[in-house]
């Protein structure tokens, strides 16, 4: 009887886990190896009242009081670029691979952030059995630093214009994610922190 509860338990788990990786349509989980595409972006515009391309990014987490037992958080914590709330307008530009390319290294800096808010809440793991006000708190940190990050790229650059600069800030991101390689989603194994 008790094998055949737990074994219900189980599958029932197993099934709510598969579930809950699936993406709605027109959301992009971040992958170093697959980038933005100007199918991506799922609104197209033509239309002198907005720029020519928008990027949609969503930082989520499903972190409950149970996941201070866990070693890793890394999968319980989602970088998703939201296609259907993003635009481009194929019509302002000749080639939208340079915009898309700008995208990306937007999304990068997501990842970033969203590599940070899996450091955060692993080091902070043992305050989540008195509440998950401790998750909400550094989520609203990460996410207050990544809106600001992103508002000194887009100065910085000059909205992706500036060459050099948009060249410094890509060695940049790509330092900073090495730096963060343990937080990467697909990393499954326990992380030792220094």
């Amino acid at each position: 009887m008790k094998k055949g509860i737990l074994l219900v338990l189980l599958l029932t788990f197993i099934s709510t886990l598969s579930i809950s990786q699936e993406l709605p349509d027109g959301q992009i989980l971040w992958s170093s190896e697959n980038r933005l595409s100007e199918k991506d972006f799922q609104i197209k515009i033509n239309s002198n009242s907005n720029s020519a391309v928008f990027s949609q990014f969503y930082i989520t987490h499903s972190i409950n009081g149970f996941d201070f037992l866990k070693k890793n958080l890394n999968q319980r914590i989602k970088n998703i670029f939201i296609g259907n709330a993003s635009w481009i307008d194929t019509t302002k530009t000749k080639g939208t691979y340079k915009l898309i390319e700008y995208q990306q290294m937007q999304f990068d800096l997501a990842e970033i952030y969203t590599r940070t808010f899996r450091k955060r809440i692993l080091i902070k793991k043992n305050e989540i059995v008195k509440g998950t006000k401790i998750i909400e708190k550094i989520n609203d940190e990460v996410m207050t630093e990544f809106s600001e990050t992103r508002l000194d790229l887009e100065k910085e650059t000059e909205g992706g214009q500036n060459k050099l600069e948009v060249n410094n800030w890509k060695k940049r991101i790509e330092l900073e994610l090495k730096e963060l390689i343990e937080f990467k989603y697909e990393n499954k194994k326990k992380i030792k922190l220094k």
